[in-house]
């Protein structure tokens, strides 16, 4: 009997329901160790967050969420007021992952649009206001507060992670005698279920952003998070019915069929929990179910 989805399982159903395909915010693209740009983590809290995320998305027979650069992306969305223009918006509308349509015969062209996602969009002023209070917190700006006595203040996703961090390791060093870093990876289960919560739950909506977000916003690097769940991701300008002008029709793309089973599927490594929730969500949304 099936005792329900694992992490890993849970993550490539969110992957196959296309939910992140783009994130709220946008972080420009990184390389191996230090992120490129302004920074906001030190060495320390830098291989905290790495442990930290890579409980939630551990690396396995696919990259996890180290490898796919989610520690980069945070670093990036901390920093994005720091950039003219703020690395929050992507542009648009097509990358270059896929190529224009040839309509005269209804298939793929050899032609690729530049990467406009790597063009990314300033801030009207009210966006950029409300960036600041995400980032810097209520009381980085005039008027800010006018809600702090009723809600409280709002911290901002900087304070959240130097506080979460820093109680990461008080937690541990409590429990355990050790740094987070140190620990085991159920002691790290344990001390990540003791820190406050808004700080996890911050770090688990960002691991997923940065797993499965357009790679131009800073993580799934190398289309880590894509691949391995054969998600395409942004599919325009081709897409997936291409018009023929010689038969004046439109033509599907044989290897992505719409209206049949698509030949290339392979879910074979799905539990039957996991097929359980996918054919929830087709369903849900209207779709057929074809395996």
């Amino acid at each position: 009997m099936d005792r329900g989805l694992t992490r890993r399982q849970f993550l490539k159903v969110t992957a196959a329901g296309g939910a992140l395909l783009v994130s709220g915010v946008s972080l420009e693209a990184c390389g191996d160790g230090e992120p490129a740009g302004p920074v906001f983590f030190n060495a320390h809290q830098r291989d905290t967050l790495s442990a930290a995320v890579a409980r939630i998305v551990p690396a396995d027979e696919t990259p996890g969420a180290v490898e796919a650069g989610v520690v980069d992306y945070v670093e990036q969305l901390l920093t994005a007021l720091e950039h003219t223009p703020p690395r929050i918006f992507a542009g648009g509308p097509f990358s270059d992952r896929n190529p224009y349509p040839d309509n005269t015969r209804g298939v793929a062209s050899n032609d690729f649009s530049a990467n406009e996602f790597e063009r990314f969009l300033p801030l009207t002023r009210t966006q950029r206001l409300a960036w600041v209070v995400r980032l810097y917190g209520s009381q980085a700006i005039e008027g800010g507060d006018f809600n702090d006595a009723v809600l409280g203040p709002t911290p901002g996703y900087r304070a959240t992670y130097s506080a979460g961090l820093a109680e990461l390791d008080t937690v541990s060093q409590q429990r355990f005698g050790h740094d987070f870093v140190a620990l085991d990876g159920d002691q790290q289960d344990d001390a990540m279920s003791r820190v406050d919560k808004d700080f996890s739950a911050l770090v688990l909506a960002h691991t997923l952003e940065g797993m499965y977000a357009a790679p131009e916003y800073g993580g799934n690097k190398d289309l880590a998070g894509w691949r391995p769940n054969k998600f395409e991701g942004d599919s325009q300008p081709l897409g997936y019915s291409i018009w023929d002008e010689s038969a004046g029709k439109y033509r599907e793309r044989p290897d992505h069929p719409m209206s049949t089973a698509n030949p290339d599927e392979d879910y074979h490594d799905f539990s039957d929990a996991a097929i359980e929730v996918v054919s929830a969500i087709v369903g849900g949304t209207g779709g057929k179910r074809f395996f």
